[in-house]
């Protein structure tokens, strides 16, 4: 098995995720969204869905196939922004405009879970106009803000994740928590 894939759609913030998989030592492949395979997917041990830059109709329908996939198969998966709001999309849940777009770091409060599982607060790095305002059947809300009511989901039996912020940007809170999802396996 090849180790995390890593999709790019776009986000200006990939590299980030990238270096901060370098820093942790954690094995990955990288994929521009257009160039992820049945291949890639069917070797991998986890995926990661990057944020994006705008609304595409040809990423939307990349990210869902690859929600799917991992859903259907047991792969592990962990949405960040634009990659939780897809999850959530995809699985029957609804996203929301925000009043205006938010870049701003915030301390958020958590509940205990493989992604954060000794804090009860962490500081995180916020950067989207669209939040999660419905989460699918079947998945719990772990954090919350002033901003987003669903920060942090999970599946209650899959290994499927979603963070409304960007760990790749939120300093050692965020490496913390990317290093904890490199450790889930299928």
């Amino acid at each position: 098995m090849s180790p995390t894939l890593v999709v790019d759609n776009l986000s200006p913030f990939t590299p980030d995720i990238l270096a901060c998989l370098d820093k942790l030592g954690a094995a990955h492949t990288y994929r521009k969204y257009s160039e992820v395979t049945q291949d890639d997917l069917e070797k991998c041990k986890r995926v990661i869905l990057s944020g994006r830059r705008r609304n595409d109709q040809a990423v939307n329908a990349a990210n869902s196939r690859i929600v799917r996939h991992c859903h259907d198969n047991d792969v592990p998966l962990l949405g960040i922004c634009y990659g939780a709001e897809i999850i959530a999309l995809t699985l029957g849940g609804s996203i929301r405009r925000m009043p205006s777009h938010v870049h701003e770091q915030i301390e958020i409060a958590t509940l205990p879970s493989p992604l954060v599982p000794s804090k009860d607060k962490i500081s995180v790095y916020e950067s989207h106009g669209f939040c999660i305002a419905r989460l699918p059947e079947g998945f719990v809300r772990l954090a919350g803000s002033k901003y987003c009511e669903h920060e942090i989901f999970a599946h209650r039996t899959k290994k499927i994740y979603g963070t409304q912020f960007h760990p790749e940007k939120s300093g050692p809170d965020g490496l913390d928590l990317l290093e904890e999802f490199a450790k889930i396996t299928l």
